[in-house]
């Protein structure tokens, strides 16, 4: 009796390696892309991770993929895979050296190099860093990259933390990749969107987008143009072929205005920066803030409900290229942490919602404007013919000396002098952050202002609120702080 319980169990647990190994569902083109559920089940973010790996490998004639960094050392958020669950395929036994690794951990040191479309991805396609990229590699010559060959390439995610499965990859939404649709995917290279015509890649994929939704996209996603249509055609244009019964969507009218416009209704007058004001907005307030974390944080204050009612976004802008934006639902005020380090000329605008097709949004007609992010104003070194000034540069502090053309001796007199960075106002002179300070001999110099030479600073200590520079001399004496960085 024992011998059989025992042989029915060795017998269900070998199904379910068998079954595990087996139900990994090949991905071999566009179509078999679009079936599956991004978003609901899978993060739309493993497209950003298999558009990067598509094109940072290399697929010779004979669609042999050979590796192009070092997973052993970390490259890309990269490391040894071990396959402890049986999820994938026993590696083959013989002379040739096989090893699975993943990539993509964005939590790892080397993650750095990846892409900022990766690392930092668009509102609405963060993936948590759950999604992982995983291959098999084939190693004819152990230690030369040139004899590193990946014969299996698979997209995978961990399971959700209330699944409580810890670490584990989820089998049911792990897929296999083929060379055949990495090689259609790296048509959509990044590199090619200044030189390659999104609607000759739309008709060449057989793509159902309108001549408008194409410029939406070269409006929207700029120099990632062709990320973004690769992104449409695999989530999108499967919603638009259930509404129109596959049949090709008629051309929308000829429109010779961009997409996304700057509308000025009557209410409207401009001020004298030339920024317009709206007359039925005036108590609405758009900021841009810092996040504890050196990122800039949207903040946005009384909203009408009229607009609310209508779907409006906030959407943070450098300059006029837009670098991300969130939907704000029916929330009056609130706030919002961006990925975007922090940085001078930020500043955040009030849009409506342009629905495309179903979930599919983008930016729609501009409604009101926010103050650009400007950097605190620089206060005097005392007894001195300089000023200080603590700045934000991607989201690090930094600090500016400001030296008077006419203080000819200037590096004499502050040869023992050094600035330092502090996490709060009440911190003691002497405990500045470690390693966080320079000689104030030693700031690089900068465009000059007006009657003042510039020199700066940019230490690795990350802005948040609270952070204070202060000019130190020799002994310790303190002769200019400016305010605590505020939020």
């Amino acid at each position: 009796m024992k011998m059989s319980v025992v042989m029915k169990s060795c017998c269900v647990a070998l199904f379910f390696v068998l079954t595990s190994v087996s139900a990994v569902q090949r991905l071999d083109t566009f179509n078999d892309l679009k079936k599956i559920n991004f978003d609901k089940f899978v993060p739309s973010h493993s497209l950003l991770l298999l558009h990067w790996f598509s094109n940072i490998v290399d697929i010779d004639n004979n669609d042999v993929i050979r590796l192009t960094f070092d997973p052993n050392r970390g490259d890309y958020g990269s490391h040894h895979y071990g396959n402890y669950e049986r999820m994938l395929e026993q590696l083959p036994q013989g002379n040739i050296r096989y090893q699975y690794y993943t990539v993509g951990n964005l939590n790892r040191e080397m993650s750095s190099r990846l892409p900022s479309y990766v690392v930092h991805p668009r509102f609405g396609y963060e993936g948590r860093n759950r999604d992982r990229i995983v291959i098999r590699v084939r190693e004819q010559n152990v230690g030369r990259l040139s004899g590193q060959i990946i014969d299996r390439v698979y997209i995978t995610q961990h399971y959700e933390t209330s699944d409580h499965q810890g670490t584990r990859y989820d089998p049911v939404h792990t897929y296999q990749v083929t060379t055949h649709l990495l090689s259609q995917i790296r048509e959509f290279s990044v590199e090619s969107s200044d030189r390659i015509s999104l609607m000759n890649l739309r008709d060449d994929f057989g793509s159902r987008a309108s001549d408008s939704q194409i410029r939406d996209i070269r409006n929207s996603w700029g120099e990632l143009a062709c990320l973004g249509l690769f992104l449409f055609i695999v989530i999108q244009e499967k919603y638009i072929s259930n509404q129109h019964n596959n049949r090709r969507q008629p051309k929308a009218k000829r429109n010779t205005h961009p997409d996304v416009v700057v509308n000025i209704p009557e209410s409207r007058q401009y001020g004298a920066s030339g920024m317009f004001v709206s007359l039925l907005q005036d108590e609405m307030t758009l900021k841009v803030s810092t996040s504890t974390s050196g990122k800039a944080r949207i903040l946005w204050d009384n909203v009408p409900e009229n607009l609310l009612n209508e779907g409006v976004m906030v959407v943070l802008y450098n300059n006029d290229e837009y670098l991300t934006y969130k939907s704000i639902g029916n929330a009056e005020s609130g706030n919002f942490n961006t990925s975007i380090p922090l940085n001078e000329g930020l500043q955040v605008r009030l849009h409506k919602v342009k629905k495309l097709c179903c979930f599919w949004t983008s930016i729609g007609q501009e409604l009101h404007r926010g103050e650009k992010f400007q950097n605190p104003s620089k206060v005097s070194i005392i007894g001195y013919e300089a000023s200080l000034q603590l700045f934000a540069k991607d989201g690090k502090a930094c600090a500016r000396l400001f030296v008077k053309k006419s203080f000819n001796d200037w590096r004499s007199k502050f040869k023992k002098s050094w600035v330092g960075f502090y996490t709060s106002a009440d911190e003691d002179t002497t405990n500045y952050e470690w390693w966080q300070w320079q000689w104030a001999t030693k700031f690089k110099p900068s465009k000059d202002f007006q009657d003042y030479q510039v020199y700066e600073y940019r230490s690795g200590m990350t802005i948040s609120p609270g952070v204070q520079a202060r000019f130190i001399l020799q002994d310790y004496t303190e002769k200019a702080c400016t305010a605590c960085w505020r939020e």
